[in-house]
């Protein structure tokens, strides 16, 4: 399921937070496999921060009793901020000695203090778009324009709500009942956006990305590989929506974010993970349009 992030500093240009952005300090652990912390990886490729910023991956797969951890594997790495982590709970201990909460990623972590900055996707986000910007980060990307923030906010909760973790609820319905809920607010948003890009706009807010579409590509690129098989998330796939498949394929498409799109970690994670457990009998998927049939019982 999915959980709020429970570190919450922030990192300024300035200082004023009582953490300076500089390079070389802080250092990311990241999981290509989750959708957000795959929001951190792009964003960070996009602002050109791999000289400024460290970064270690997780191995794909977390169910087990070390959950996140590192190492020298095709699916993960070891940790890279000179701490000599194996286990992502290390940095957690490390930084509160009687943490006892959910272990996240990503983690943002300053190596001068020794402790995590901050544990919250979108947040983390938004330090990488703007704090960085003196001193690597490539000030050309602005993915939270001030003439937008607000129009950004107000979609970006859309997002989050019925589509990053809608897809969870889907999955996690106990009963018919809510499973039908949530399909419904799931698919209906999926609908809104679709019909939201039938003026020809190249992103979500027309001809420059934003932070919006950083936000809707984790999830989307998930979708078919992942929710509407596994999740049960039938009644359409992404490529039924022609509109929202082209905005994946240019968001995929820009500098750098293609890299970010590990496939070999996301199937490893979620079909060799919980998920992969069919413990939900009972809930009749919703199935989606098939050419071939076009009346009758169920159509």
């Amino acid at each position: 399921m999915i959980h709020t992030g429970s570190f919450r500093d922030r990192i300024t240009s300035d200082g004023s937070s009582g953490f300076a952005a500089e390079p070389g300090r802080y250092h990311l652990y990241v999981s290509h496999a989750c959708p957000f912390s795959h929001r951190i990886t792009v964003v960070h490729a996009m602002k050109r921060l791999e000289g400024t910023i460290g970064l270690s991956v997780a191995h794909a797969i977390w169910d087990t009793p070390d959950g996140w951890r590192f190492g020298e594997t095709d699916l993960s790495t070891p940790d890279h901020g000179g701490n000599g982590f194996t286990r992502l709970h290390e940095a957690y201990r490390v930084s509160q000695s009687d943490y006892t909460g959910k272990i996240l990623v990503p983690v943002l972590w300053d190596r001068t203090s020794r402790r995590i900055v901050n544990n919250e996707s979108l947040e983390i986000c938004l330090m990488l778009n703007q704090a960085f910007d003196e001193v690597g980060g490539d000030s050309r990307v602005d993915l939270y324009p001030a003439a937008l923030c607000s129009e950004i906010d107000l979609l970006g909760s859309r997002i989050n709500r019925s589509l990053a973790t809608g897809v969870y609820e889907v999955a996690a319905a106990s009963n018919q009942a809510e499973y039908d809920r949530a399909v419904s607010e799931l698919f209906g948003f999926l609908d809104e956006c679709e019909a939201a890009l039938a003026d020809d706009r190249c992103f979500l807010f027309g001809e420059r990305t934003t932070l919006a579409d950083v936000l809707i590509f984790t999830p989307l690129v998930r979708f078919d590989a992942v929710y509407n098989p596994l999740f049960r998330a039938s009644k359409k796939r992404l490529v039924d929506y022609p509109r929202l498949t082209a905005l994946v394929k240019r968001i995929h498409d820009l500098p750098g974010v293609a890299a970010t799109v590990r496939l070999d970690h996301i199937l490893t994670h979620y079909y060799d993970g919980d998920w992969a457990v069919a413990n939900r009998r009972g809930i009749v998927p919703h199935m989606h349009a098939v050419s071939w049939i076009t009346s009758g019982p169920g159509a």
